[in-house]
């Protein structure tokens, strides 16, 4: 907490704030075996990379971040490509791996 110039006391308002950065998530439940607080992420800013993997199962997922990344972005990108590899075949994953490769050869 950052102290008041005026008196020396912690504002409520910052105090709130540093609380609620404290909160944020890196462990998750596990959309293939169902265990819950399993799956941890590893953000590895210097290389882009996100990774969750699942401590009981062993299933993992990589994702490309960037420094605004956090933890619970890897995590909704997982669900979002096993929702769509369950509904959709897996052709919105195809779709931006394929339009990915077209980045990288830039």
């Amino acid at each position: 907490r950052q102290p008041d110039a005026i008196n020396g006391q912690a504002q409520k308002g910052q105090a709130a704030a540093e609380e609620g950065a404290a909160e944020g998530r890196e462990v998750f439940d596990c959309p293939f075996c169902g265990n819950s607080e399993s799956c941890s992420v590893k953000m590895d800013y210097e290389h882009s990379q996100g990774i969750i993997s699942c401590d009981q199962c062993g299933t993992s997922h990589e994702s490309r971040i960037t420094r605004l990344s956090e933890a619970i972005d890897v995590y909704a990108e997982w669900i979002d490509m096993c929702e769509d590899v369950n509904t959709n075949g897996g052709a919105r994953v195809a779709a931006r791996e394929a339009e990915e490769d077209l980045e990288d050869d830039f």
